[in-house]
């Protein structure tokens, strides 16, 4: 269980201060009060031990804010916010999990291993978004979500992908999964094979 500081002035005030760059943050990031904590989480001046507090918080909304945030900034970051946000995603709360996958979604410069790392994660939520958008899934990762899918869903959000390779729709007619493959037929982007 993490140190956590008795109140000290208003909780308008502390809420109000963890919204500033030049606040005492890393003091803010072990409040006792959950609503100043998620505040510092989503404060881009917070410094790295204030983040690191903040990742091992027992509040899992105030984790997952505080994923988003790294996610956003993690080109700034460089390798600290990746390391960071590595340990989120494998957090035991889908909904960080799911703040994590979200924002890498649209991040064509996200690492390889953490993104198919989460389209892996066994809960559909989380794996869904990445499996189905993400730029940084190959076509050899498609397939292997295909060959070996996290959870049934995977397959369908496979065959949701715009632009789909003709390689890959094979893959998925080769399973006979007939709800991933009423999905393939349903995209129009999906290149069929011939046969």
């Amino acid at each position: 269980m993490a140190l956590r500081f008795p109140s000290a002035g208003a909780l308008s005030e502390r809420l109000a201060l963890a919204t500033r760059a030049d606040a005492p943050l890393l003091l803010l990031a072990a409040d006792e009060a959950p609503p100043v904590r998620l505040a510092v989480a989503a404060n881009p001046h917070a410094p790295r031990l204030a983040d690191a507090i903040l990742a091992r918080d027992p509040v899992a909304e105030i984790r997952a804010r505080l994923a988003r945030k790294l996610a956003v900034h993690a080109a700034e970051l460089a390798g600290m916010g990746w390391a960071r946000l590595r340990r989120l995603a494998e957090d035991s709360a889908p909904q960080v999990r799911h703040a994590v996958a979200d924002t890498l979604t649209d991040l064509p410069d996200a690492p390889h291993d953490l993104v198919l790392a989460l389209a892996r994660d066994p809960e559909p939520g989380v794996s869904e978004p990445l499996i189905r958008l993400s730029r940084v899934l190959t076509e050899p990762d498609l397939i292997e979500l295909v060959r070996r899918p996290p959870v049934a869903e995977a397959r369908q959000s496979v065959a949701r992908r715009l632009n789909l390779t003709e390689r890959v729709a094979r893959a998925i007619l080769q399973t006979g999964d007939t709800a991933a493959m009423a999905a393939l037929r349903r995209n129009p982007t999906a290149r069929l094979p011939r046969e």
